[in-house]
């Protein structure tokens, strides 16, 4: 190993060290020699999208199909506060993200100089700095040279235990800046680990007590648990323990639904006949990695008590209602699947089954007529093979594909909670990215409305562009379906553009005749067409990219975005009754 190295190149080293194999970006002037240093380095490619909105969603799929956080390149001021939406959701989705962000040279901002992207004379460069604040968990801005090595190996490993966006600044003078080489032979600290043995001993002591006195226990998997790293622990405490096991909105597909032991799908009021009872009534939850957002509880409807209640979070673990702050919920599941495998027996486990397996209803078997929401999603979910990759826009995909059975190594993507929309388009840029390395052998099938469409649509271009032949669903509904739901089922503010022609997009975005890239797009309008379309041989082995425009009445909604705007003005009734009472 050399004695020195570039601190652009020692960046990108320790991003590549995480198993990144891409950096997703869009050039600027401020990070070309910081992009000159990562195009020296064989073990990294660049992939530049669109717009920078659409890079942050991008390094967002890319992370969560590959289970680690991803690595975005923007510039100063235009360019990251433009990702600001993308990295947003990442922070709230704990997607993991690590924002490189190209400044001004060190000079440059001591002076105060007027450049292009500030915003009046005498400006503080480093305003943007500030404006990043709340979402992320920690920065650095690069500008001493004794300490650059020490900083990113610090924002890093914080990125990696919280699993949200970290920042990292740098100066375009500092990209060529020598650093001592010998530093990179220590790996990243990868493991999480909590800070207090006695308190970890204490819960994980604490929960075994109680998993062999329950007599109903169940298991609640929520979405964190695979954003952290926990998957394969919870599928291994479902398979040891055998308890019911349920997922959220958020968490769909994070335990294998064909497993015998998974029992539906819970979200509060707004689930399954049979499944909330379920839950509900045993008297152990344990509730690992959970996210208590309105959309992943069914407007706040789940009724799981704090007496029956373990909560295994990200930053803290609650037994029974006895909180403990600032402990890691990984290693604490990592020690209970150990202990029930050395001793099941000691702990009852598995336990004699007295609960009764749920199977979701068929909700419309139509053979023929116009597609309905009730009919498309579930059918969907039995186009699905095992492997695939699937993401579900916000709007009706994303309270549509709940109620798909799923068939086992989905990975599933959606943003029930940031819910912005067009996330899925670029998200599903870094999807295929990710799974082509991992040599996952599935599709990726994207799901989105029209509407969402039109604000992301760009990076369907960098599908083509980049080789990729993902199966795209778009459920053309006639503008914003699921905000006439919410309010305003005829107002004009619900409308979108209806003169675009998704059968001639691909060929737009350059999949055509004189190209030499497939492509085929078709339109369904009935459930015959679609039957079609679904049962060829050819659309079903995804061997180009394809378009299945899907025509649906725009004032149909799913069932669980009708249940869950109904719940909701419930509650808001209420609550401006008792207030109005109050006065």
């Amino acid at each position: 190993m050399a004695a020195t190295i570039s601190m652009g190149q020692y960046l990108f080293k320790r991003v590549a060290e995480l198993g990144n194999e891409h950096v997703f970006g869009v050039p600027g002037d401020f990070n070309l020699s910081l992009l000159d240093e990562l195009f020296k380095m064989p073990e990294l490619k660049w992939l530049g999208t669109c717009n920078e909105l659409n890079a942050a969603y991008a390094t967002d799929g890319y992370a969560r199909i590959k289970g680690m956080p991803a690595a975005l390149v923007t510039t100063y001021a235009v360019g990251e506060l433009s990702a600001m939406n993308g990295v947003a959701g990442a922070y709230a989705e704990h997607a993991g993200m690590i924002h490189i962000v190209g400044m001004p040279a060190r000079m440059v901002q001591k002076a105060r100089l007027m450049l292009h992207h500030t915003m009046e004379p005498g400006m503080d460069h480093a305003i943007y700095v500030r404006m990043a604040g709340p979402i992320r968990k920690a920065y650095t801005v690069l500008m001493d040279e004794k300490t650059m090595a020490q900083e990113i190996d610090r924002v890093i490993e914080e990125g990696l235990r919280s699993r949200l966006p970290v920042y990292i600044y740098v100066p375009m003078d500092v990209a060529g800046i020598q650093l001592d080489a010998k530093r990179l032979a220590t790996p990243l600290k990868t493991v999480v680990t909590n800070p207090n043995k006695d308190v970890e001993d204490e819960i994980v002591k604490s929960t075994l007590e109680l998993i062999k006195a329950a007599s109903a226990p169940a298991i609640l998997a929520d979405v964190l648990t695979i954003r952290h790293g926990g998957k394969k622990l919870a599928e291994e405490l479902m398979n040891l323990t055998r308890f019911p096991t349920y997922s959220t909105p958020l968490s769909k597909g994070v335990v294998d639904e064909t497993s015998p032991y998974f029992n539906g799908l819970y979200n509060g009021e707004v689930s399954f006949d049979g499944v909330a009872s379920a839950i509900e009534s045993s008297d152990l939850v344990l509730d690992i990695g959970p996210i208590h957002s309105d959309s992943n509880t069914g407007g706040f409807t789940r009724n799981i008590t704090d007496d029956h209640n373990i909560i295994l979070a990200h930053d803290y673990c609650q037994i029974r209602g006895k909180r403990y702050e600032g402990v890691h919920f990984l290693p604490v599941l990592k020690r209970i699947v150990e202990e029930l495998e050395k001793e099941p027996a000691q702990y009852d486990v598995p336990k004699k089954q007295s609960w009764t397996k749920l199977e979701p209803p068929l909700l419309n078997s139509s053979t023929s007529g116009p597609i309905t929401q009730s009919f498309i999603w579930q059918r969907i979910g039995r186009f699905l093979k095992p492997g695939d990759i699937v993401l579900a826009e916000s709007g009706t995909a994303q309270f549509g594909m709940p109620d798909s059975p799923f068939p086992g190594n989905i990975g599933y993507i959606t943003q029930t909670f940031w819910s912005s929309i067009g996330y899925t388009v670029g998200a599903c840029l870094g999807a295929c990215v990710a799974a082509k390395e991992l040599n996952r052998l599935g599709r990726v099938v994207l799901l989105v409305g029209e509407g969402s469409l039109q604000m992301t649509v760009q990076e369907i271009g960098s599908y083509i562009r980049f080789g990729f032949k993902p199966i795209v669903f778009v459920i053309n509904n006639n503008g914003y379906s699921i905000e006439r739901a919410i309010n305003g089922p005829e107002q004009t503010y619900n409308d979108v553009s209806m003169l675009w022609d998704h059968q001639k997009m691909l060929e737009f975005f350059g999949a055509r005749k004189e190209t030499g890239i497939q492509s085929k797009s078709f339109a369904c309008k009935t459930v015959e067409e679609l039957e079609i379309v679904l049962k060829d041989e050819d659309f079903n082995s995804a061997n180009c990219i394809q378009v299945c425009e899907v025509f649906m009445d725009p004032l149909d909604y799913p069932w669980r975005l009708s249940t869950q705007v109904g719940v909701t003005r419930a509650k808001m009734a209420k609550a401006a009754a008792a207030l109005k009472a109050a006065q």
